[in-house]
């Protein structure tokens, strides 16, 4: 049994990785590893090959080798984390298996936090990718009040609901899912894309205020699946909704 953390660079078993600095033009994959494999390999794949960052050489290598890796990893889930970009002006990969310790707020739901450091929003078209530049997050993280189960809400410059620091968000309205337009930034996550296809929801606009009411709001990722959100620090509380228990059966059943 392989002993976590296990890295390897450029698909070779390494002692130790590089710092995340060390990447320029630097992307990021933090993916679920489960029972030995990578059940959202296709939609991750996707997203890094429309970053167009990566040449297809490497994307392709990368492609070839991380389902044997996943393979090594005898943990029944795990977390695996892929960078890629540019090191000394060559492009290269490393992933690392890290533990997946066990996370009370997806059965108790999470707490938000509205940080004060917002997300500069693009004129350009928001590419959803995941950078390896994480320094608004880690801004945004170091307001984080101390405690269990707390999560950071975080905005766009015009005031604008995005995500969390670790998730994106859905809230359900009526009968009616959505999701904050993410066509200026944040990140678009590979859970997201996978729930729209199981779940139809609608990408708005909308506030702190638009948010609070909402009749449920859950975040979501790849690595967890759905976390039910109980508060938004200062501005609102929920009860643990049927809709976020049913999004997490579907997920177990489904995945994981």
């Amino acid at each position: 049994m392989l002993k976590l953390p296990h890295f390897y660079f450029q698909g070779r078993p390494a002692t130790q990785l590089i710092a995340d600095s060390d990447y320029a033009n630097g992307i990021l994959e933090t993916m679920r590893c489960h029972n030995g494999g990578l059940p959202l390999w296709p939609l991750h794949r996707s997203r890094l090959e429309r970053s167009s960052t990566l040449s297809e050489s490497l994307l392709s290598e990368i492609d070839r080798s991380i389902k044997k890796l996943a393979s090594k990893c005898s943990q029944n889930a795990a977390i695996a984390r892929l960078r890629a970009g540019f090191v000394n002006g060559e492009q290269c990969w490393d992933l690392a298996f890290l533990p997946l310790l066990k996370a009370p707020e997806v059965e108790f739901g999470v707490r938000l936090y509205l940080c004060r450091t917002k997300l500069p929003a693009s004129e350009s078209k928001n590419l959803g990718c995941k950078f390896l530049d994480r320094s608004r997050y880690n801004a945004a993280r170091a307001e984080l009040p101390d405690g269990e189960r707390v999560d950071g809400l975080i905005l766009d410059s015009s005031g604008r609901v995005i995500e969390s620091l670790r998730c994106n968000l859905l809230a359900r309205f009526g009968s009616t899912w959505a999701t904050p337009d993410l066509s200026r930034c944040g990140v678009r996550g590979v859970m997201l894309e996978w729930l729209s296809g199981h779940i139809q929801w609608q990408a708005r606009e909308m506030n702190i205020q638009a948010l609070c009411e909402a009749d449920e709001v859950v975040l979501c990722n790849s690595v967890r699946g759905v976390i039910p959100v109980v508060e938004i620090v200062g501005y609102k509380s929920w009860s643990i909704g049927p809709d976020a228990r049913r999004l997490q059966q579907l997920i177990v059943e489904a995945l994981w």
